[in-house]
């Protein structure tokens, strides 16, 4: 198994992408995964950061046009609501183990 990296983006890189990231760094180890970096950052810092390739995953809080991406982008609100969330982890470990 090799170690993801994913970039979490919202408006601001200030507030939901701080609850997602720690949601994130709770969650996916106790599904098995092999998480290293969980970064934050702004919907228009995102396509820079990505450029980097250093990421393999965005999630969202915010509407991205994931056309701009060569990497799969999730768009969620369920960690802030709670509803769905479990749904939301699934996907984005399907998206992480291909």
């Amino acid at each position: 198994m090799t170690t993801k990296n994913i970039l979490v983006v919202c408006g601001t890189s200030v507030a939901t992408s701080t609850v997602v990231k720690e949601a994130l760094k709770e969650k996916l180890p106790e599904r098995g995964l092999d998480i290293g970096t969980i970064a934050k950052a702004k919907a228009t810092e995102a396509p820079g950061k990505v450029s980097s390739g250093n990421f393999d995953l965005i999630v969202t809080t915010t509407q991205l046009n994931k056309d701009k991406f060569d990497i799969p982008v999730i768009h969620t609100t369920a960690f802030m609501t709670g509803i769905g969330q479990d749904e939301v982890l699934d996907d984005i470990a399907a998206a992480l183990e291909d």
